[in-house]
């Protein structure tokens, strides 16, 4: 198989307008879809003298693959606070970069933050990201509504606020994607996913590298009783129950001849409908841990966020589906890209 693979690095302002091409750099991507705040992160390391220009507080990073001569930005970062190293006789910076989030996670209400009753999500979410400068934002739309009145203490940060919401209609947290714009989407079933990637040991398209790949598997406390009970303040609390009893799941009721109950509050959900999607959110999520998995393999710049991968390998005996939980890419040629991922099961 042949591929062709190149790298480049752009500077941008804090308005994200190209500023110009920065050389002698190397770095890495990685996303994580479980992290609570930041997703897409990066590392960076460049020589002082060709980077001396820089404005730290403000300049952002864009990298990009290019694979086949077609173009793919992997995410627009921030670029604090550079640790410098001495090293080779030349000084050089190693950078952590950040995608935008961090602006919504440090930028925190500074006066008591009310939203009505009957208040759209989708309204009083964007209003909160747009409040920290954020404008490059995508979610599907929602007719649900706030059931009562909120109030927010001074100090909370408008990632935690957009968050807390976006749980409440069962949506996912944020999330940023290649092109460096803000994302949130209805969550989907593991089950419910398509395919984006299919990984098989010797297939010359995909290729898995050798002896990379490994599988952890632990059943011993998976829940297979899952309890949400919403304490909605000024109604009457909402309270769902979902089973595992699927005779196909090695860790259901029927299998395990016993019951493992995971229970949990949530202060506010949208309505019971909500409430009962959320509740098998929560049991796919405790499920889906007892079979881990993670490989290498040739970079692909075409993952985001939880991506569905179908995974082969004989000798293994892995012939499944999977969830992606993360991946990393080292931006240099010959480089590896690592992914993590969790088995679809049906429960």
């Amino acid at each position: 198989m042949t591929r062709e693979i190149k790298f480049r690095y752009e500077l941008l302002n804090q308005n994200n307008s190209y500023l110009g091409t920065i050389d002698s750099i190397s770095g890495s991507v990685a996303f994580n879809s479980l992290a609570d705040n930041i997703k897409r992160t990066a590392r960076f390391e460049i020589k002082e003298n060709i980077f001396k220009d820089v404005d730290y507080l403000n300049d952002r990073i864009r990298p990009i693959i290019i694979l086949d001569d077609i173009e793919y930005e992997m995410g627009v970062f921030l670029i604090p606070s550079p640790t410098r190293i001495k090293r080779d006789g030349g000084i050089y910076r190693e950078i952590e970069g950040y995608d935008v989030t961090q602006i919504i996670l440090e930028d925190k209400i500074t006066d008591r933050h009310f939203i009505k009753k009957g208040t759209n999500y989708v309204n009083a979410i964007t209003q909160i990201i747009n409040s920290a400068n954020i404008h490059q934002f995508l979610m599907p739309n929602s007719s649900a509504t706030l059931t009562r009145d909120r109030e927010f203490e001074i100090g909370t940060s408008k990632l935690r606020i957009a968050n807390e919401l976006l749980r409440e209609i069962n949506y996912t947290s944020l999330w940023t994607d290649r092109h460096g714009f803000v994302r949130s989407g209805k969550y989907t079933l593991p089950n419910q996913k398509e395919i984006d990637f299919s990984y098989q040991t010797g297939d010359k398209n995909e290729l898995v590298i050798n002896d990379t790949l490994t599988e952890e598997v632990d059943l011993f406390n998976v829940p297979n009783v899952f309890v949400i009970v919403a304490t909605n303040a000024e109604d009457e609390s909402l309270v769902s129950k979902y089973t595992n009893s699927n005779p196909a799941s090695p860790t259901s009721t029927l299998r395990r001849k016993r019951n493992i109950v995971d229970y949990r509050e949530v202060s506010d959900i949208a309505n019971n409908s909500v409430l009962d999607d959320y509740a098998k959110r929560i049991a796919y999520q405790a499920s889906d841990v007892y079979s881990k998995i993670s490989f290498e393999t040739l970079i692909n710049p075409k993952h985001e966020y939880s991506n569905g991968i179908y995974l082969k390998d004989d000798k293994l005996g892995i012939d499944n589906k999977f969830i992606e939980t993360s991946w990393e890419i080292e931006m240099q040629v010959g480089g590896r890209m690592t992914h993590h991922a969790r088995r679809v099961i049906m429960i």
